[in-house]
Formats: structure tokens, C-alpha cells, sequence
């Protein structure tokens, strides 16, 4: 059976008071959007870091998803994501897997990555992993998109994220992420 790790439906209108508070405390930029008929919301927030933007968005029926576009020096991709039962099964049969030698995030995460060998190295930043189990993420990776040279670094959370330091903690992922990517000469 097929459970989704989003939660359907919740009302998130009482995180805009700390997406605010983070907001302010980044100078970033935060808006609530609404539907036509005003009943679901969406929240918005842009944070710039260096010459980047990180922008995080939630809705009432959408997980907590967190994008950067970033200028590609090179093609890299890579996806960290939940290690369900059918993963578990592929693997014995032989679908490639990274472990990073740690036990608990081994065992929860899948980890593929496409024609390089930088992801051990940006996982052997300390804190990366610790705020991935924290925090819940199912999901974080890197796409190339080639018409315009860019790595859309991205991530979707569970919906549990409900301070101002968890989120704070993601927007640190990022930040990280993204230093560890320049220290690799994969973005500009």
C-alpha cells in the first residue's frame, strides 16, 4: 500500500508568523498567496544567499519545497531520497545504491548520482546528514537543465516543520549545499 508523506490537507496558516520572523531576520522576501475563492493558501519566501536565491513555498495541500537555480559549471545530479520497501527489494537484485558509512542514514536513504563522484564529498560536511534525519527531509537533489546551464538544487520536506529554527536549519542545508557545490567547481 502506497502512503503518501505529505499529509494531505492542513492548515498552515499559522506558520506564516515565523516564515516571517525568518524572513526578517535573512532580508528575505515573504508573501501569502491565496486561491481565487480565498479558501487555501500558499506561502512563499525568498532568501538570498551570496549571489544565489533560495525560495521555499508550502501550501495547504502541498509539502514544504525548497528550490535554488544555480549556474552550472559542469553537469551534476544527484537525489537523496526515502529508502522504501521497493528500493530495499532493488537493491538485493542489484540497483545501485551510495552508502556514506553512516549506519542510520544508510539505512533510511537511497542515494544515486549521475556520472560523478562529488556527493560523498558534500555528505562529508558536517551537519549535512544530521539536518536530512532531523529534520525528515524525503527527498533532496540536484537536476541539470541544460537549455540554460543551470542545477536546480531542490528539496520536498514533510510537513512537520513547524519553528522558525527548523526551518532555519533547511535554509542552513542550503547554504552549505551550495558552498560545498562553488568548493567543487560545479556552479559559479
Amino acid at each position: 500500500m502506497f502512503i503518501t508523506r505529505t499529509l494531505g490537507f492542513i492548515d498552515i496558516s499559522k506558520k506564516r508568523y515565523f516564515w516571517k520572523e525568518l524572513s526578517d531576520e535573512f532580508g528575505g522576501v515573504f508573501k501569502i498567496k491565496y486561491t481565487v475563492s480565498k479558501d487555501l493558501e500558499r506561502l512563499i519566501l525568498q532568501i538570498p544567499y551570496k549571489q544565489y536565491m533560495i525560495e521555499f513555498s508550502e501550501s495547504d495541500t502541498h509539502p514544504l519545497k525548497i528550490e535554488s537555480t544555480l549556474m552550472a559549471n559542469r553537469d551534476f545530479e544527484f537525489i537523496i531520497s526515502f529508502e522504501d520497501t521497493l528500493e530495499k527489494l532493488l537493491k538485493l537484485f542489484g540497483q545501485q545504491d551510495i552508502e556514506v558509512g553512516d549506519k542510520d542514514f544508510d539505512r533510511k536513504y537511497l542515494i544515486k548520482e549521475k556520472n560523478t563522484n562529488f556527493i560523498g564529498h558534500i555528505l562529508s560536511e558536517e551537519g549535512i546528514k544530521t539536518i536530512l534525519l532531523k529534520n525528515n527531509v524525503f527527498s533532496f537533489g540536484c537536476n541539470y537543465q541544460k537549455k540554460d546551464n543551470t542545477l536546480l538544487l531542490s528539496s520536498l520536506v514533510s510537513r512537520t516543520i513547524n519553528s522558525k529554527d527548523e526551518l532555519s536549519e533547511l535554509f542552513k542545508l542550503f547554504c552549505m549545499t551550495i558552498d560545498n557545490m562553488k568548493e567543487l567547481d560545479l556552479i559559479k
